[in-house]
């Protein structure tokens, strides 16, 4: 048993093709795809043990900027904690991360999203749990004004190029919590769960990701190199829906927001580091999930 990380995986024919694999059998994630369009990069780092070219455990992070309060710092979120069924039990995944955090050790915030089978795993790291708020308008406060809006085809290249190359260039879509330079994770996103959920509107020179379903309109995230006015921009959209989930932790807004607390079998955890410390009911964008 060897351990490995990084380009060694990335650019070892087997042993991403095993990383593949094993996560699409573990959690059913696929990211074939979105490492043969070149948005797998060293932002996106595994820490894996593997035995004769084949990956059986893995802990990976992805790094990028988090602005908490109007202040940016480093950030790692741990992810795709995963082992082998044949080689569980092992303290396989325990070994990993404390590799992980070693590394780390010295970055701002830290922190991941456990599944409700792990929730005792991850303290005995020094993580904590957070709370997660909601965050909802009620479409009867707006003044809609609908305006023309073009779906996004992520797979006609000069699209997804000006896509990627805006999200790159973003600005943060909150300074309560917002992250940049995590345009891989973004990328990884609209090529899998929001590929029919990406729009472009013009007058906002914005990209925004969304989902209608019944009575509820998810706003997962707007992406423009420009700052935007969020409420005119959301009263701008061909909304049906009474109720406007935000997907994010929005800043100050001129209209009435619900707050609530986030329900979820799993956990967010943050580590310690100095003095920083990540509030509690703040919710996490969806499109930066690693």
């Amino acid at each position: 048993m060897n351990f490995v990380k990084g380009t060694a995986i990335r650019k070892h024919p087997e042993l991403k093709q095993s990383f593949f694999s094993l996560a699409k059998a573990t959690f059913q994630l696929d990211f074939e795809q979105w490492d043969a369009l070149g948005y797998w990069d060293e932002t996106y780092c595994p820490y894996a043990f593997e035995v004769d070219n084949k990956i059986i455990a893995n802990v990976s992070i992805s790094i990028a900027t988090m602005i908490v309060d109007g202040q940016a710092y480093k950030s790692v979120q741990v992810g795709t904690v995963m082992t082998d069924p044949a080689y569980q039990g092992k303290g396989l995944s325990r070994q990993l991360m404390e590799k992980v955090l070693t590394d780390v050790a010295n970055d701002d915030i830290i922190y991941l999203f456990a599944n409700k089978s792990v929730l005792n795993f991850y303290p005995k790291f020094g993580f904590e749990r957070r709370t997660q708020g909601t965050f909802t308008i009620k479409t009867k406060q707006l003044q809609l004004t609908p305006t023309d809006i073009k779906k996004v085809n992520i797979y006609d290249e000069k699209a997804r190029q000006l896509f990627y190359e805006t999200t790159v260039h973003r600005m943060p879509i909150s300074t309560t919590l917002g992250m940049l330079q995590n345009e891989n994770i973004v990328m990884f996103h609209a090529l899998t769960q929001y590929t029919d959920a990406i729009y472009y509107v013009a007058d906002f020179q914005a990209f925004v990701i969304a989902i209608e379903q019944e009575d509820r309109f998810q706003l997962v995230d707007v992406i423009s190199k420009h700052p935007i006015d969020l409420v005119a921009l959301i009263s701008a959209l061909p909304i049906q829906a009474s109720n406007i989930q935000l997907c994010f932790t929005p800043d100050a807004l001129r209209v009435p927001v619900e707050k609530g607390i986030f329900h979820d079998e799993g956990a967010m955890f943050v580590k310690q580091q100095g003095t920083i410390q990540y509030p509690e009911m703040l919710l996490y964008p969806y499109s930066a999930l690693a």
